[in-house]
Protein backbone atom coordinates (compact mmCIF):
# COMPACT_ATOMS: atom_id res chain seq x y z
CA UNK A 1 0.00 0.00 0.00
CA UNK A 2 2.69 2.88 0.76
CA UNK A 3 4.73 1.53 -2.31
CA UNK A 4 1.41 2.00 -4.65
CA UNK A 5 0.99 5.93 -2.51
CA UNK A 6 4.85 6.54 -3.29
CA UNK A 7 4.49 5.65 -6.76
CA UNK A 8 0.96 7.91 -7.07
CA UNK A 9 2.97 10.93 -5.38
CA UNK A 10 5.99 10.26 -7.44
CA UNK A 11 2.91 10.25 -11.10
CA UNK A 12 1.13 13.26 -9.71
CA UNK A 13 4.88 15.03 -9.34
CA UNK A 14 5.96 14.31 -13.07
CA UNK A 15 2.12 16.12 -13.95
CA UNK A 16 2.66 19.01 -12.19
CA UNK A 17 6.41 19.60 -13.73
CA UNK A 18 4.42 18.97 -17.55
CA UNK A 19 2.12 21.55 -16.11
CA UNK A 20 4.59 24.05 -14.98
CA UNK A 21 6.25 23.30 -18.15
CA UNK A 22 3.49 23.50 -20.32
CA UNK A 23 2.97 26.74 -18.84
CA UNK A 24 6.02 28.32 -20.38
CA UNK A 25 8.39 27.92 -17.41
CA UNK A 26 12.36 27.13 -17.64
CA UNK A 27 13.49 23.75 -16.67
CA UNK A 28 15.69 25.74 -14.32
CA UNK A 29 12.65 27.53 -12.95
CA UNK A 30 10.66 24.61 -12.77
CA UNK A 31 13.69 22.65 -10.31
CA UNK A 32 14.17 25.34 -8.03
CA UNK A 33 10.18 26.11 -7.39
CA UNK A 34 10.46 22.29 -6.68
CA UNK A 35 13.38 21.79 -5.17
CA UNK A 36 14.80 19.29 -8.08
CA UNK A 37 17.79 18.59 -9.88
CA UNK A 38 17.72 20.11 -13.31
CA UNK A 39 18.10 16.38 -14.69
CA UNK A 40 15.09 15.30 -12.99
CA UNK A 41 13.23 17.95 -14.64
CA UNK A 42 14.74 17.66 -18.14
CA UNK A 43 13.71 14.20 -18.07
CA UNK A 44 9.98 14.98 -17.27
CA UNK A 45 10.23 17.33 -20.23
CA UNK A 46 11.69 15.13 -22.41
CA UNK A 47 9.68 12.51 -21.54
CA UNK A 48 5.70 14.96 -22.14
CA UNK A 49 7.28 16.46 -25.22
CA UNK A 50 8.61 19.68 -23.57
CA UNK A 51 12.16 18.83 -25.18
CA UNK A 52 11.64 17.55 -28.61
CA UNK A 53 15.56 18.03 -30.17
CA UNK A 54 15.37 19.08 -33.85
CA UNK A 55 17.65 17.02 -36.38
CA UNK A 56 19.39 18.86 -38.72
CA UNK A 57 20.36 17.43 -41.69
CA UNK A 58 22.47 19.08 -44.03
CA UNK A 59 22.25 19.66 -47.65
CA UNK A 60 24.44 20.57 -50.47
CA UNK A 61 21.92 21.34 -53.32
CA UNK A 62 21.44 24.97 -54.57
CA UNK A 63 17.74 26.36 -53.97
CA UNK A 64 15.92 28.21 -56.78
CA UNK A 65 14.65 31.73 -56.04
CA UNK A 66 11.54 30.34 -56.57
CA UNK A 67 11.73 28.00 -53.80
CA UNK A 68 13.64 29.77 -51.52
CA UNK A 69 10.87 32.25 -51.94
CA UNK A 70 8.55 29.78 -50.58
CA UNK A 71 10.11 28.66 -47.92
CA UNK A 72 10.82 32.14 -46.56
CA UNK A 73 6.39 32.46 -47.19
CA UNK A 74 6.21 29.65 -44.89
CA UNK A 75 8.17 31.69 -41.90
CA UNK A 76 6.00 34.72 -43.39
CA UNK A 77 2.60 32.96 -42.24
CA UNK A 78 4.05 31.95 -38.76
CA UNK A 79 5.75 28.42 -39.29
CA UNK A 80 9.05 27.48 -37.31
CA UNK A 81 12.44 28.58 -38.77
CA UNK A 82 13.98 26.23 -37.18
CA UNK A 83 11.33 22.75 -38.42
CA UNK A 84 11.44 24.40 -41.61
CA UNK A 85 15.38 24.28 -42.18
CA UNK A 86 15.54 20.97 -41.01
CA UNK A 87 13.05 19.66 -43.46
CA UNK A 88 14.80 21.47 -46.20
CA UNK A 89 18.31 20.25 -45.20
CA UNK A 90 19.64 23.65 -44.77
CA UNK A 91 21.34 26.04 -41.86
CA UNK A 92 19.27 27.94 -39.83
CA UNK A 93 21.27 31.04 -40.86
CA UNK A 94 20.73 30.58 -44.72
CA UNK A 95 16.94 30.84 -43.93
CA UNK A 96 17.75 33.84 -42.40
CA UNK A 97 19.71 35.39 -44.92
CA UNK A 98 16.83 34.52 -47.49
CA UNK A 99 14.48 35.99 -45.37
CA UNK A 100 16.60 39.40 -44.79
CA UNK A 101 16.99 39.34 -48.34
CA UNK A 102 13.02 39.15 -49.08
CA UNK A 103 12.23 41.87 -46.19
CA UNK A 104 10.74 39.32 -44.03
CA UNK A 105 11.09 39.42 -40.18
CA UNK A 106 11.79 35.52 -38.31
CA UNK A 107 8.84 35.08 -35.96
CA UNK A 108 10.11 34.40 -32.94
CA UNK A 109 10.12 31.30 -30.87
CA UNK A 110 9.08 30.91 -26.98
CA UNK A 111 12.83 30.35 -26.16
CA UNK A 112 12.92 34.12 -27.01
CA UNK A 113 10.56 35.70 -25.33
CA UNK A 114 10.53 37.12 -21.60
CA UNK A 115 8.45 36.09 -19.05
CA UNK A 116 6.41 39.32 -18.99
CA UNK A 117 5.80 38.67 -22.50
CA UNK A 118 4.95 35.18 -22.42
CA UNK A 119 2.09 36.13 -19.13
CA UNK A 120 1.34 39.28 -21.53
CA UNK A 121 0.56 37.15 -24.17
CA UNK A 122 -1.40 34.22 -22.44
CA UNK A 123 -3.85 36.85 -20.88
CA UNK A 124 -4.45 37.54 -24.74
CA UNK A 125 -4.85 34.53 -26.08
CA UNK A 126 -7.71 33.88 -23.93
CA UNK A 127 -9.70 36.84 -25.68
CA UNK A 128 -8.09 37.47 -28.83
CA UNK A 129 -7.73 35.45 -32.11
CA UNK A 130 -4.19 33.64 -31.95
CA UNK A 131 -3.20 34.49 -35.33
CA UNK A 132 -3.63 38.40 -34.64
CA UNK A 133 -1.47 37.38 -31.60
CA UNK A 134 1.48 35.93 -33.40
CA UNK A 135 1.79 38.37 -35.82
CA UNK A 136 1.37 41.40 -33.37
CA UNK A 137 4.08 39.59 -31.04
CA UNK A 138 6.08 38.27 -33.80
CA UNK A 139 5.69 34.68 -32.68
CA UNK A 140 5.61 31.45 -34.45
CA UNK A 141 2.94 29.15 -34.11
CA UNK A 142 4.57 26.86 -31.81
CA UNK A 143 4.97 29.51 -29.64
CA UNK A 144 1.58 30.01 -29.25
CA UNK A 145 0.43 26.18 -29.22
CA UNK A 146 2.96 26.40 -26.29
CA UNK A 147 1.39 29.30 -24.47
CA UNK A 148 -1.63 28.40 -24.56
CA UNK A 149 -2.28 26.53 -20.94
CA UNK A 150 -4.14 23.59 -21.18
CA UNK A 151 -7.69 23.25 -20.31
CA UNK A 152 -6.78 20.78 -16.83
CA UNK A 153 -3.84 23.56 -15.63
CA UNK A 154 -6.88 25.55 -13.92
CA UNK A 155 -7.32 22.48 -11.96
CA UNK A 156 -6.62 22.32 -7.92
CA UNK A 157 -3.95 19.90 -6.95
CA UNK A 158 -7.00 17.64 -4.87
CA UNK A 159 -9.16 17.98 -8.13
CA UNK A 160 -6.32 16.66 -10.33
CA UNK A 161 -5.71 13.70 -8.06
CA UNK A 162 -9.06 12.41 -7.86
CA UNK A 163 -9.60 12.90 -11.93
CA UNK A 164 -5.80 10.94 -12.16
CA UNK A 165 -7.06 8.26 -10.30
CA UNK A 166 -10.69 7.97 -11.89
CA UNK A 167 -8.79 8.37 -16.00
CA UNK A 168 -6.81 4.90 -14.09
CA UNK A 169 -9.83 3.09 -13.16
CA UNK A 170 -11.79 3.64 -15.80
CA UNK A 171 -9.52 4.98 -19.07
CA UNK A 172 -11.81 3.99 -21.45
CA UNK A 173 -15.16 5.91 -20.15
CA UNK A 174 -16.06 8.75 -21.83
CA UNK A 175 -15.27 12.51 -20.93
CA UNK A 176 -18.81 12.97 -20.33
CA UNK A 177 -19.65 9.91 -17.57
CA UNK A 178 -16.33 10.74 -16.09
CA UNK A 179 -17.72 14.44 -15.08
CA UNK A 180 -20.54 12.88 -14.10
CA UNK A 181 -19.20 10.45 -11.84
CA UNK A 182 -17.15 13.72 -10.48
CA UNK A 183 -19.82 15.46 -9.71
CA UNK A 184 -21.79 12.56 -7.57
CA UNK A 185 -18.35 13.07 -5.39
CA UNK A 186 -18.59 16.51 -4.73
CA UNK A 187 -16.59 17.80 -7.87
CA UNK A 188 -17.63 19.94 -11.53
CA UNK A 189 -15.14 19.09 -13.64
CA UNK A 190 -15.72 20.28 -17.18
CA UNK A 191 -15.88 17.65 -19.69
CA UNK A 192 -13.18 19.86 -21.97
CA UNK A 193 -10.51 19.46 -19.02
CA UNK A 194 -11.11 16.11 -19.00
CA UNK A 195 -10.11 15.24 -22.15
CA UNK A 196 -7.02 17.67 -22.33
CA UNK A 197 -5.85 15.55 -18.95
CA UNK A 198 -6.33 12.47 -20.61
CA UNK A 199 -4.48 13.35 -23.33
CA UNK A 200 -1.47 15.20 -21.12
CA UNK A 201 -1.08 11.34 -19.04
CA UNK A 202 -1.32 9.39 -22.27
CA UNK A 203 1.57 11.96 -23.64
CA UNK A 204 3.71 10.57 -20.57
CA UNK A 205 2.78 6.83 -20.91
CA UNK A 206 0.43 6.90 -17.68
CA UNK A 207 -2.62 5.58 -19.34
Amino acid sequence: MAASTTQLQAELLQIELAIELDQGKSVSEVAEKFGLTIAVVKAVAKKSGAAEPVIKKIKTRRFSPAEQTVLVERIASGEALEEIAAEAGITESTIRRWCKKHGVSVPRNIDQLSLAEQREIRELLEEQDTQEIAQAYNISRDAVEELQEPLHSMLDTETLSYLFELLRERPRASDKILCGIAKEAGLEIPESAVGSYRKRLKKMDLL
